[in-house]
């Protein structure tokens, strides 16, 4: 392999005997542990192992445990007990090992930059059946080894390929290879590869056969003249790989690099199908060395597979032999060893676990034992071969090149061999001094404060672990939804920090952002130097505003963000003040946009009113600039005044100083006025008494802003607005001339700006109308507290609200990083890595999420599952009260129901289906049970309306009583709102309830309704006719909405049926605003059938055999729903015969799955049928679109495309 095609290692996960992690797995080989567990035969007897097994002297009683092997953090991912404990244990470790590992390698899958694969394999199933009551389909997805990675990327959102690997012995090496292999063609840009390997419960032990490949007494001596087999074992490793390349830019941690690897078959070549082959693993090893370029003579430790059998041993001695014998005849220079020694044979996860620890002792320049070696075994006739056994901790060998290399061979003959390399050494800029953040988040409370716990440790004990590195890993983790963002200086200060038991600000159910823009007098000496230094983008959006100042008037700017002497005078120049107010603001505001911080609102005080609108699109920053400059130079050559700060309301001075006096209101603000006047008036003003009882506090100013002063400099005002270009602002503002939101059109209006200059701020009422809106964080985008300390302030602040001035007084960094985590902890996406891209940091290994992993088979009624020993194991589920109300037995039944579907002990009213681990299958599964069970017709749209189980008793008890239902055919998906609907037409299956998340999503001001089939349709799944489909679904949602226009929509057949309902719409003389299709879409046929469409009749013939033969996608999820498929499969003929007809609305297409080419060819192949079509490309494919985390985007995209909900007419 090539340099450029080399891969790193930038992130690993283990779990073996005797070790629970990384760092333990390290501890235990550097220390020469063995960690096999010997087993008391009483004991086993006693908990409940056969006697007659356990007692036979063949019988070993010693296994490689894996310590809590059947333990799950189900909630964390997003399960139910009772999935849970239908998913084999091994998915469950692997699991979560694959989330440790991304942690480790401190990758966020949400916003990594290409795509993540996984690769692995696993042994023969281990899980139980999981409780009754359990969806049939949920058992076998939770066991075959089919869905082992396909699990991983799904709940870690890993969108490259999800490969199950099987191998037997060599299952985890060659993953790894496959890995290598698809970064190098680029099928993925990181990947996760490794193996799992977890017996069920009661395997304590094993029969041993005289010349197997099982050990005697339970230890197994790899090399040794005593080595007499393996011991098996539990274990799951993985290691997270990259492209070296590309790990070196994004400043990666690179424990090891991979040079070479290779796979091939023993073929016919050996003495029977389990038995080793020479030439098999030979050819193997010398295709690795090729592929990585070396030369084996530089190779300095081979990883052996080393079962430590009497015969298997010298045949991989001396295949290696053979290989490394063709660049030299030398001998003894190379290490070899074994971890089998350690742990045992773990099956699936062997290969990687030797992958981990020749990493690690390329890392830490350490060779670890290779335990139970006294003397070799005479037939590896060792003194001839290039080896040595490492039997003792050494240093690595200071002669050479780093290299070594790893062997894992398979039964039946798949054999791999990987070469790796230390990392390379790294140069870079040195750290600068200061504060950084360290950025902690978890999905609880409790999980956040057992992470901050880890961190202090992991700090503790690494005197010499970097700050910068810290900080730099943890920006680049998952977020999650409880944060905590720490402003450390120091180790020390981050230790303390970190042992603290502060817990995570309490984050608001919707928090919505103002930006607060301060006016003139705030700026003061290199006040923007900190954001200057640390916000990327900030200089150049800076200079925008700069540059135009500088090229126009030969104004320097730069005093306002460097440290430089700045000429005496500089600040308190009015032009300067106001131009440095509109460049820092707009800086700010710009890297805060592009941080995807989007504001509900913008106010500005006075000039900073100016900075808003520049930030809101109004003008371009250039044309901004001129117009402040000549606002201020204007007002500069007005008559000098005086102006004063006044501790009281606007009402109590106004009582004292009259409203058409000669000294005027300036700012309004909350408990402080501002006056202005001319020089003799005011000092008349304030030498008198009239202000008696108030502070009073001279502003250093010399003239008299927002008075009859500034009368002459609005004429040159209106001359510069009236011949400056503007657009309408994208972002809505609060007019300090009103108090209130701002008419996009009058701020166009020279004359609104005169009237700005002249007439008195009304900052309180600006405030107040910010606060009316509902906005929870207040972000002052200037120098100083000013605006937030009057936010503060103001009678209707509440505690629950955040005001954060960016640079605070002093505005230094830390000040800064301060505001900028608070803004993090209350759930803006801000990239905190950003931060330290420019210092080239590089990221460090760290502890992972805390994980509250418990067995999800113990069941807490009181019986447990059985342990290792086959004995009972207390529960640790949390016990609750039954539902309140009446005992009867209806709600018995349902409790049961309830209770088995979801496994857990007992149910209040309140619980929700989907936030005990619900999803949508088990909710078909439940409500077809509670139908069968209670006579009753509740369906499954009406159950996940609202789903909890109090909601379910209230279906239930209405229905069998025959008092009314809803409209037939209408589900709402989400009800309340005033605005003009959503219908979402059902997909093939006549089901809406896939809608559900994606309708949550919305605006709350529209309602969204599923149409159904309904009546004889429902009972009956047999149409003829799209027209029919969708006629009935026309006259179900007439009955909601009287009139249009109607916006209507589908997702897949769903979308077909929308096109055909919104042309009988209109040929009813009715108005479509929007048909909305979700990876679905009508083609554009010229009145023939759909199936003339290209790929349409194919793909759609495809999918009815699927279901009817219960494979692939969807025929897994109907294969245990019958009426469901038939449904289904009746639905794709109708589709087929369908022939769409143009329909004189416009259309939006969200498709999965396309570039934007390929949404411009869809767009131009719909032109005909619609009056206006749009086509965006989504994330996801066909059956995630409407599930996390895609359907965020879609519903995102969606709001924008659909008009605002505008008030409905007619309906019921």
């Amino acid at each position: 392999m090539e340099a450029e095609g080399a891969v790193a290692v930038i992130g690993m996960a283990c779990r073996y005997p005797g070790a629970s992690g990384v760092d333990g797995f390290w501890a235990a080989l550097r220390d020469g542990t063995e960690g096999i567990t010997h087993f008391d035969r009483d004991d086993l007897v006693a908990g409940g192992a056969d006697p007659e097994l356990v007692r036979r002297v063949d019988y070993v009683p010693a296994r490689g445990v894996l310590a809590g092997s059947r333990n799950f953090d189900w909630s964390f991912f997003g399960y139910s007990r009772a999935e849970a404990a239908t998913i084999d244990p091994q998915h469950r470790v692997f699991l979560e090992c694959a989330a440790e590992a991304i942690d480790d390698a401190g990758i966020d899958p949400a916003r990594f930059p290409g795509w993540i694969g996984v690769y692995a394999g696993a042994e023969g199933t281990s899980a139980g059946g999981g409780p009754d009551g359990v969806d049939p389909l949920a058992r076998i997805i939770g066991q075959r080894q089919d869905f082992l990675t396909t699990r991983v990327a799904y709940k870690l959102g890993l969108r490259g390929p999800a490969l199950t690997v099987q191998t037997a012995c060599s299952t985890s090496l060659t993953a790894v290879h496959m890995a290598v292999q698809g970064l190098q063609a680029y099928e993925c840009d990181a990947a996760l590869a490794g193996g799992v390997s977890v017996a069920p419960p009661d395997e304590c032990g094993y029969l041993y056969q005289e010349g197997g490949i099982l050990s005697p007494d339970g230890h197994c001596r790899p090399f040794d003249e005593n080595a007499a087999g393996t011991v098996p074992g539990d274990g799951v490793g993985i290691v997270v790989l990259k492209r070296l390349a590309d790990a070196l830019r994004d400043g990666d941690r690179i424990a090891a690099v991979i040079r070479g690897s290779a796979i091939n078959n023993d073929g016919a070549d050996k003495i029977g199908f389990t038995a080793p082959s020479i030439s098999g693993q030979r050819d193997a090893i010398l295709l690795a060395q090729r592929v990585a370029g070396v030369d084996p003579a530089d190779i300095r430790y081979v990883e052996a597979h080393g079962t430590g059998t009497r015969i298997g041993d010298p045949v991989e001695v001396q295949a290696l032999t053979d290989a490394f014998h063709t660049a030299t005849d030398g001998t003894g220079w190379c290490w070899i060893g074994a971890v089998k020694s350690n742990i045992g044979h773990t099956g699936s996860a062997a290969g990687v676990a030797g992958l981990i620890k020749t990493v690690l002792m390329l890392e830490h320049g350490e060779l670890v034992p290779t335990l139970h070696y006294r003397a070799p075994n005479p037939l590896l006739k060792i003194e001839t071969t290039p080896f040595r056994v490492c039997a003792q901790r050494r240093p690595w060998p200071a002669d050479g090149a780093r290299l070594a290399a790893i062997s894992s061979f398979g039964v039946g003959g798949t054999n791999a061999h990987v070469i790796v390399a230390a990392a390379p050494r790294r140069t870079g800029p040195q750290p600068r001094p200061g504060a950084r953040i360290l950025a902690l988040s978890s999905p609880s409370v409790d999980a956040l404060a057992r992470l901050r716990r880890s961190l202090a440790e992991h700090l503790g004990s690494r005197p010499r672990a970097s700050l910068v590195e810290m900080s730099w890993t943890l920006a680049g983790r998952r977020r999650f939804s409880h944060r905590q963002a720490l402003v450390v200086d120091s180790r020390d200060e981050a230790y303390r920090l970190l042992r603290a038991t502060a817990d995570p600000p309490q984050r608001g159910s919707g928090d919505r952002i103002a930006f607060l823009f301060p006016g003139q007098g705030t700026l003061g000496h290199a006040a923007g130097a900190a954001a200057y230094r640390l916000l990327p983008g900030f200089a150049g959006y800076f200079a925008e505003v700069a540059d135009a100042v500088r090229d126009g008037y030969g104004i320097d700017l730069s005093p306002v963000v460097t440290d430089g002497a700045a000429p005496a005078g500089w600040f308190t120049d009015t032009v300067h003040q106001q131009l440095g107010v509109l460049a820092l603001g707009y800086a700010l505001g710009r890297r805060l946009l592009d941080w995807g911080v989007t504001p509900a609102l913008l106010l500005g005080n006075s000039i900073g009113e100016y900075t808003a609108a520049t930030l809101a699109g109004l003008w371009t920053p250039s044309d901004a600039a001129a117009v402040v400059y000549e606002r201020a130079s204007a007002m500069r050559a007005t008559e000098p005044g005086r102006m004063a700060a006044v501790s009281a309301s606007v009402d109590e001075v106004r009582a004292r100083i009259g409203s058409d006096g000669p000294v005027a209101v300036a700012v309004a603000g909350p408990e402080r006025t501002v006056i202005s006047g001319a020089w003799a008036a005011m000092d008349r003003l304030l030498a008198g008494g009239a202000l008696t009882g108030f502070e009073t506090r001279l502003i250093d100013t010399d003239r008299a802003f927002h008075s009859v002063t500034m009368e002459p400099a609005t004429r040159a005002l209106r001359d510069a607005v009236a011949s400056t270009p503007h657009r309408t602002p994208s972002l809505p503002m609060v007019s300090t001339v009103t108090g209130e939101l701002a008419d996009a059109q009058s701020l166009g209006s020279p004359d609104y700006w005169a009237r700005q200059l002249r007439r008195t701020v009304r900052l309180d009422d600006g405030i107040a109308t910010v606060l009316a809106a509902g906005c929870d964080i207040l972000i002052e985008l200037g120098a100083g507290t000013s605006m937030t300390g009057a936010a503060r302030r103001h009678r209707n602040w509440t505690a629950d609200r955040v005001a954060l001035p960016l640079l605070g007084r002093p505005p230094e960094e830390r000040n800064l990083l301060r505001a900028l985590g608070t803004l993090w902890e209350h759930g803006a996406d801000i990239d905190l890595a950003d931060l330290l891209a420019a210092e080239r940091p590089v990221r460090c290994a760290l502890p992972a999420q805390p994980l509250d992993s418990r067995d999800p088979e113990a069941d807490g009624a009181g019986r447990a599952s059985a342990g290792r020993f086959g004995a009972g194991a207390p529960t640790t589920n949390r016990q609750r009260h039954p539902a309140a109300g009446t005992r009867d037995g209806l709600r018995t039944v349902l409790e049961r129901l309830w209770c088995a579907a979801l496994g857990v002990p007992s149910v209040t009213e309140t619980d929700d289906f989907y936030a005990l681990g619900g999803e949508s299958l088990m909710a078909v599964t439940l409500v077809n049970r509670v139908r069968e069970q209670t006579a009753s017709a509740v369906t499954v749209a009406e159950f996940t309306t609202a789903p909890t189980f109090g909601r379910l008793v209230e279906l239930v008890r209405r229905h069998r009583s025959a008092a009314g239902g809803p409209v037939p055919g209408i589900v709402p998906l989400r009800e309340g709102g005033a605005g003009r609907p959503l219908f979402l037409a059902a997909d093939a299956t006549g089901t809406t309830a896939g809608y559900r998340t994606l309708a949550g999503h919305l605006d709350a001001g529209r309602p969204v309704f599923g149409l159904e089939p309904a009546g004889r349709a429902a009972r009956h799944p047999v149409f003829p006719r799209i027209e029919e489909i969708a006629a009935g679904h026309v006259d179900a949602a007439l009955v909601v909405q009287g009139c249009g226009p109607y916006a209507l929509g589908g997702w897949s057949f769903g979308a077909v049926v929308a096109h055909e309902m919104a042309r009988q719409l209109i040929d009813r003389g009715a108005a479509v605003e929007t048909l909305v299709f979700v990876d679905g879409y009508a083609p554009a046929r010229k009145g023939l059938p759909i199936a003339t469409a290209p790929g349409f009749l194919a793909g759609t013939l495809r999918l009815q055999a699927e279901a009817i033969l219960g494979i692939g996608t969807i025929g897994g999820r109907l294969r245990r729903a019958p009426e469901l498929r038939r449904r289904f499969v009746a639905s794709l003929g109708a589709l087929l015969r369908y022939r769409p007809a143009p329909v004189p609305c416009p259309a939006v297409v969200f498709r999965a799955g396309v570039d934007r080419r390929g949404a411009e060819n869809l767009r131009r192949d719909l032109a005909t049928l619609y009056s206006d079509v749009q086509v965006h490309p989504m994330s996801g494919d066909h059956w995630s679109i409407l599930a996390e985390p895609h359907v965020r985007d879609l519903a995102e995209k969606l709001r924008s495309a659909l008009p605002e909900p505008a008030n409905s007419t007619g309906g019921r």
